[in-house]
């Protein structure tokens, strides 16, 4: 349903869906609630700004100045911490206020396409998401991290996933260009998990009906867990949730997704398993090596070829850059062989991801000692034109899709 009115003088529009709610102010103001009244998104004159349930912010515009050159160079992105995004909430709750104001005011001037005008039940979802204000997104933003440890990252398209965390840290955390997991790695019991779950359930609320299409099995390696733990868990997801249709989805290494076989994804597959995240990086085993990955491209695709003959699809993540200009060479020709041998299909999906140097990574160290140089954005790009050229599908291709991490906001 969309209602229409005047706010000072300025076109507004009450957007209601059975995911959220959304209010657009003129032509150059619009924000979006869940159901749980928690603000997830606003557009502001030409820039778009994101909230996480952990109270950060990304703030994305793009600079025309640079868009001659590249779409990617046009595109602009940064972190806003919580305590200055904090006028941004304030600022969306007052807007929303006046919109409430006006319709109790004149409730017969706003109107949807059919001449009906507001329930009451609309004003009463509108009202809770007017609640949602500084002192609000404060004390929101310390409950979750009552409930979650840190949300390294999630795979695009599972942004909007219900998150749970079966373990904390990574399995191995060796990768020199990673610093998304900071805590020593460790395996809940099933009893823990329940805990978990059950505070994240309360945790959402209503806001499940936006971040909740699947489940996201976390953290890093959570398919590395034994199959007796991790059949626990799927257990206390379905019964927690009550939820035996929702898809669950998680990531797993090639170092550890090969020692399940294919019927332990069949297994998993049946109590809702729906796709597995297998971080390739590049098929050429020198530069794995290189950034001290523990997986081979052998096992990487074993991994693969494993999990899709369970009845799973797979995303597989293929880094553009890593390596720089002394590894372009076996990274092309050997990431195009492995991708190849894993027989992907219309159900799975191939990211691209720019690799990105963290400051304070081992990475950029390590690069600069051995004289890796970095590829060019142009460099970049022929690198992944050259990749997805050499790629041969027997059938219908894999989705292709970007993965670039300094999007991710959860």
């Amino acid at each position: 349903m969309v209602f229409r009115g005047q706010l000072d003088s300025r076109l507004a529009l009450l957007s209601v869906k059975d995911t959220s709610v959304s209010l657009a102010v003129g032509s150059d103001w619009i924000a979006a609630w869940d159901l749980g009244g928690r603000l997830y998104s606003l557009w502001k004159q030409g820039h778009t700004y994101r909230r996480g349930l952990n109270g950060r912010v990304l703030h994305k515009w793009r600079d025309e100045a640079m868009a001659g050159r590249s779409p990617y160079d046009a595109r602009q992105r940064v972190y806003i911490e919580e305590a200055s995004a904090n006028p941004l909430v304030q600022e969306t709750a007052e807007v929303l206020r006046a919109a409430i104001a006006a319709v109790r005011q004149h409730p017969r001037a706003f109107v949807d396409t059919c001449g009906a005008h507001p329930p009451a039940e609309l004003v009463a979802v509108l009202d809770r998401c007017s609640r949602f204000d500084l002192a609000a997104a404060t004390a929101d933003a310390t409950r979750f991290r009552q409930v979650f440890s840190p949300v390294g990252i999630l795979p695009p398209d599972q942004y909007l996933s219900t998150v749970l965390q079966a373990t904390e840290g990574c399995s191995f955390g060796t990768c020199t260009f990673c610093d998304l997991y900071h805590d020593p790695y460790r395996v809940k019991s099933a009893d823990e998990f329940r805990r978990h779950v059950e505070a994240v359930r309360d945790y959402l609320g209503d806001s499940v009906r936006l971040r909740g299409r699947s489940f996201f099995l976390g953290a890093a390696n959570a398919l590395a867990v034994p199959m007796p733990r991790l059949l626990e868990f799927f257990g206390v997801i379905t019964s927690v949730f009550d939820a035996p249709g929702r898809p669950v989805h998680a990531f797993v290494d090639g170092f550890a997704g090969v020692r399940k076989t294919e019927v332990d994804y069949a297994d998993l597959r049946s109590r809702g398993l729906r796709r597995v995240y297998v971080g390739l990086e590049s098929g050429h085993d020198p530069l794995l090596a290189f950034v001290r990955k523990p997986a081979s491209r052998n096992q990487a695709v074993d991994t693969v070829r494993t999990i899709k003959a369970g009845g799973v699809s797979v995303g597989v993540i293929v880094m553009i850059g890593l390596g720089g200009r002394q590894f372009s060479a076996g990274h092309v020709s050997d990431t195009i062989a492995a991708v190849n041998d894993m027989r992907l299909g219309p159900d799975d999906l191939l990211f691209f991801s720019d690799l990105v140097e963290v400051p304070g990574t081992a990475y950029p160290q390590l690069a600069a000692a051995e004289d890796v140089r970095p590829l060019s954005l142009d460099e970049r790009l022929e690198q992944l034109r050259a990749i997805r050229e050499g790629l041969v599908f027997e059938g219908k291709p894999p989705q292709f899709a970007r993965y670039d991490v300094r999007e991710f906001v959860y």
